[in-house]
């Protein structure tokens, strides 16, 4: 759903996933754990500590029932000029602010993804040297929300990584 954090899993994670039992579940999350603070007001900084447990209590019970896990970093791309997020502007400033946040919440995914022995989508890295060729905007306007190609670019790498 969108804008939610791995809190926000964590408060549904048993009905809408547990419950079903799934043989393979897909996960990408972090980038709204990241930079949450400086767009909502009474936001405040998640730090990798808080994300990294959460994200622990949604995988560990998956791992336990045997299911196959693929986790897929967060990213950010470094657009230029600025676009609105709500009612922030988000300019470079911003941005790097942001990738301070979201660097080691990326680190936690790797090491969850090494710990529960989970394929693992190297996303930010990814969309790093896509858009070294094409430009960040064609995969994602904003830096965050990918645009279709960006779409089409998860979703091969995501089938590379499981086929």
């Amino acid at each position: 759903m969108g804008g939610h954090k791995v809190m926000d899993l964590e408060a549904r994670w048993q009905a809408d996933v547990l419950d079903a039992r799934p043989d393979v579940v897909s996960i990408l999350v972090g980038v709204n754990d990241m930079g949450w603070h400086t767009i909502v007001p009474g936001g405040y900084v998640i730090p990798p500590e808080g994300f990294a447990a959460g994200y622990d209590r949604l995988l560990a019970p998956l791992a336990e029932a045997g299911t196959e896990l693929i986790l897929i970093e967060p990213f950010l791309l470094s657009i230029s000029g600025s676009v609105k997020a709500r009612d922030t502007l988000v300019d470079a400033e911003v941005r790097k602010e942001w990738r301070a946040d979201l660097d080691p919440k990326i680190q936690v995914v790797r090491e969850l993804a090494r710990r529960y022995g989970a394929h693992l989508l190297a996303a930010d890295s990814m969309f790093a040297e896509l858009a070294a060729t094409t430009g960040p905007e064609y995969w994602a306007a904003d830096g965050v929300h990918p645009t279709p190609a960006g779409h089409a670019a998860l979703a091969s790498a995501w089938l590379r990584l499981v086929a």
